[in-house]
C-alpha cells in the first residue's frame, strides 16, 4: 500500500464575508431527513499536472505546490458564492452561515499514480479521502484533501455533507471551483438558493421523524467495481431490450444485470427458489418540474422510484428483459405521480410517501439502493491542468448500495457495489451482494459471496 504523508491541515474561509442577510440557510425536508455524519466523496485523478519534461521529484513538488496554492485561493473565492458550505448545522433545521470555513488537507503520496489507475486498491483509495481532525474543530460541511504524488500526479478528494448536497449540488460546486481556478467562471454557474421553497406546503412545520444516524446503515462492507465499456453496454442493452422497452438505457440494463445476479445469489444462499426483492432508485426532481429547475439549485431535491419483485417470481422466470420492463413501468408510474405532486407544489408528500413505501415494503424483502451519477460531467472538471483521467469513489460503507457512474468516454458504466462479506454472521438483510470479478471479453463473469455460498453467473454478450 502506498505511503501517504499528511503535510498540512487548515481551514479555508470565503474570500469575502457573507452578508448578514444570508446568515441563515434553511434546511428542507430531504436535507433534514438525510443521515447525520454522512458525506458524499468524489475522487478526481489527474495523472501529471506538471507538463514539463523534467523527471525530478523536487521539480514536481515545486509545480504541485504552486497548483495547490491556486486550489486554496480559488476554493476561498468559490465559497463566497457557495457560502452555506462554510457554515455549520444548528438543530437539524438551519445552517448558520458565519464563514466558519471548510477543512483543507494537503498530503504527499510516495508512489506512482499510474499504479493506482492500473489496479485500484480500496485501502489506498481510503487514504485519498478527507478524514476528521479534532484539532480543527468539527461540523465541517465540506472537506477537501489534495494528494500530491512524487511522479507529478494529483488526486483531489472532495467530501460534502449529504445534509446540504445531492449529486447535482456537488457537481455544480466542483465545476464552479474548477472554473474559478481556470479563470472561466460565468454567471450561469452561480448557485441558486431557496428555489425549492415554493414546493413545500409549509416550511415551518416540524419534520416527520428524527434524522437517521450513520450507525443505522454503516457496516463492514465489501466494495466492488465493475467496468462496462461501450461495446459491452451495446451488447447488454440488446439482451435487455423487449417489445415495450426497445431501447433500454445503459443504467436500466446494468442495474437489471446486477439485480438479477443479486436475486440469484440471495436465493441460492438460502436454498430457496422464491424470495421478494426490491430496488430503490434515486431520482433528480429538478428535471421533472415544469419548467425544469436549474441544476445549480442548492440542496437535496430527490425522491425515489421503488421497483418490486414479488415472491411468486421464481429465479428461472427472471430475465433481463423482464427486470428492465419492471424498472420502466415503475418510473412511468412515478413520473405521473411526480408531475401531479410538483404541479401542486407538494414535494413534501412526494418525498415522504416514497420513504414510507420503502419502510413498509422492505420488511421481509431483499432491499437494494441504487443511485446513478451518469451524465453528471465529472470528467469535464478542469482546474487548469487538464481533465481527470479517472473519477471514482472511495470504498463505500452503506450495505446493499449500488452507484453507477460514467466511464471516461461517457459511453460506458462503472458500477460500484457495497455489500456484507461472506465471512460475517447472518444479518437482517440476507440477500447480500458482493461482486468479485469480471471475466474476459466474451462474457461478464460475476462471483457473488452470500454468507458461505459462492454463486457464479456467466452472462455471454457475444
Amino acid at each position: 500500500m502506498m505511503k501517504v504523508e499528511f503535510v498540512s491541515r487548515q481551514i479555508i474561509k470565503p474570500s469575502s464575508p457573507t452578508p448578514q442577510s444570508h446568515a441563515t440557510f434553511k434546511l428542507y425536508y430531504k436535507d433534514q431527513m438525510n443521515i447525520d455524519g454522512m458525506y458524499t466523496t468524489i475522487l478526481l485523478f489527474y495523472p501529471n499536472i506538471d507538463q514539463c519534461e523534467a523527471n525530478k521529484v523536487s521539480h514536481h513538488h515545486k509545480i504541485a505546490e504552486e497548483w495547490c496554492e491556486r486550489l486554496k485561493t480559488s476554493l476561498s473565492e468559490t465559497l463566497t458564492y457557495f457560502y452555506p458550505l462554510a457554515g455549520r448545522i444548528k438543530d437539524n433545521a438551519i445552517i448558520e452561515c458565519k464563514d466558519q470555513g471548510v477543512e483543507f488537507c494537503k498530503a504527499r503520496v510516495h508512489g506512482f499514480l499510474e499504479d493506482i489507475l492500473k489496479q485500484p486498491n480500496n485501502e489506498s483509495m481510503k487514504q485519498f479521502m478527507p478524514g476528521d481532525d479534532a484539532g480543527l474543530g468539527s461540523g465541517f460541511l465540506l472537506k477537501v484533501q489534495v494528494n500530491l504524488f512524487d511522479c507529478g500526479g494529483m488526486v483531489i478528494g472532495v467530501s460534502v455533507s449529504h445534509k446540504i448536497a445531492d449529486a447535482s449540488t456537488i457537481v455544480s460546486f466542483i465545476k464552479a471551483w474548477s472554473c474559478t481556478a481556470f479563470g472561466c467562471m460565468t454567471a450561469a454557474m452561480l448557485p441558486k438558493y431557496n428555489i425549492f421553497r415554493s414546493f413545500y406546503a409549509s416550511m415551518d412545520s416540524p419534520i416527520a421523524a428524527s434524522p437517521i444516524t450513520l450507525g443505522d446503515f454503516i457496516n463492514l462492507c465489501i466494495t466492488r467495481r465493475f467496468v462496462f465499456d461501450s461495446s459491452k453496454i451495446t451488447k447488454l442493452k440488446a439482451k435487455a431490450a423487449n417489445n415495450i422497452v426497445e431501447q433500454p438505457s445503459r443504467v436500466e440494463a446494468v442495474l437489471a444485470l446486477i439485480w438479477k445476479c443479486a436475486i440469484i445469489a440471495s436465493r441460492t444462499s438460502q436454498g430457496i427458489t422464491k424470495r421478494p426483492s426490491m430496488v430503490s432508485q434515486a431520482v433528480n426532481l429538478r428535471k421533472r418540474t415544469r419548467p425544469p429547475l436549474p441544476e445549480t439549485s442548492v440542496g437535496n431535491f430527490i425522491s425515489h422510484v421503488v421497483v418490486k419483485l414479488e415472491e411468486t417470481n421464481e429465479s428461472t422466470d427472471i430475465d433481463l428483459k423482464w427486470l428492465v420492463l419492471q424498472q420502466r413501468n415503475a418510473l412511468e408510474q412515478f413520473s405521473k405521480k411526480c408531475l401531479m405532486k410538483l404541479q401542486d407544489r407538494d414535494a413534501f408528500s412526494l418525498m415522504s410517501e416514497a420513504v414510507k413505501e420503502i419502510e413498509l415494503e422492505k420488511e421481509g424483502r431483499d432491499f437494494y439502493m441504487c443511485s446513478s451519477w451518469c451524465n453528471f460531467a465529472f470528467y469535464e472538471v478542469d482546474f487548469g491542468w487538464g481533465k481527470p483521467k479517472w473519477v471514482s469513489l472511495p470504498p463505500l460503507e452503506m450495505n446493499n448500495l449500488i452507484i453507477l457512474m460514467d466511464t471516461s468516454d461517457g459511453k460506458g458504466v462503472e458500477a460500484w457495489t457495497c455489500s456484507l462479506g461472506a465471512n460475517l454472521p447472518p444479518l437482517p438483510l440476507p440477500g447480500i451482494l458482493a461482486l468479485d470479478a469480471v471475466g474476459a471479453d466474451s462474457a461478464l463473469d460475476f462471483r457473488f459471496h452470500c454468507r458461505n455460498t459462492t454463486v457464479i453467473g456467466l452472462w455471454f454478450l457475444e
